[in-house]
């Protein structure tokens, strides 16, 4: 599963986006956030998916097949990297302790944490929040079916979307006012469990695969 990882000096002094998740399963609304993202500047992105510490997997997925369709839904893009980094660590590991890996092997890069607003209401609850401020900044995507703006804590310097191509350092926050996809996994999910078609939810190409994997649960259910 493991993508190699570019050399400091690399990246050195880049914009780096931090995209975790857990990706049950990935979908276009995925998709449209790092998009959305590398429009506004940043250098490339890095796609985490994890085991959640905030909520459960729903078990039907292996982490080798959200893997596998991470890679087909953004391997045609040079500009974003798949991490296995908290696959590999076969427990819930907090977005902090990945931060900090980062923040100490790339001291020099600037890291951008990217979050769909339903998960910046809820950044009050991460461990050790918020010393995520003293290591990130926090870029926040608005999803079509949410119309209210983004409250910003006194953690962080509230900043423009173009933050994204010239800040450096940490401690900043800016809300990208672009109207991604109402698209959830829970949706995908429930889509799937009752024969319905994906395509418009997670492309042509993982449709079936995401379908089989989610309707083979609901049919293991008990009834």
């Amino acid at each position: 599963m493991a993508n190699p990882l570019p050399a400091q000096e690399a990246i050195a002094h880049q914009r780096i986006g931090l995209f975790g998740g857990s990706f049950d399963p990935p979908h276009l609304g995925h998709l449209a956030l790092v998009e959305a993202g590398l429009r506004c500047g940043l250098d490339a992105v890095w796609v985490i998916p994890a085991q959640p510490v905030h909520r459960q997997l729903s078990g039907a997925a292996t982490d080798a097949q959200r893997w596998a369709w991470l890679k087909q839904l953004f391997g045609h893009h040079p500009q974003v990297q798949l991490l296995d980094w908290e696959l590999r660590q076969e427990k819930p590991t907090p977005a902090i302790v990945t931060l900090r890996r980062c923040h100490t092997d790339y001291p020099t890069t600037t890291f951008w944490f990217m979050l769909g607003q339903d998960a910046w209401q809820q950044i009050s609850s991460w461990i050790d929040y918020p010393a995520h401020a003293e290591l990130c900044n926090m870029a926040i995507f608005r999803r079509s079916d949410c119309s209210d703006d983004c409250v910003i804590d006194e953690h962080w310097q509230s900043s423009a979307p173009a933050a994204l191509s010239e800040l450096r350092g940490h401690g900043y926050c800016c809300q990208i006012d672009v109207a991604l996809p109402a698209i959830s996994a829970t949706q995908v999910r429930r889509a799937a469990a009752a024969g319905e078609s994906l395509a418009e939810f997670v492309g042509a190409d993982l449709c079936h695969a995401i379908r089989a994997c989610y309707s083979k649960q609901a049919t293991q259910q008990p009834i």
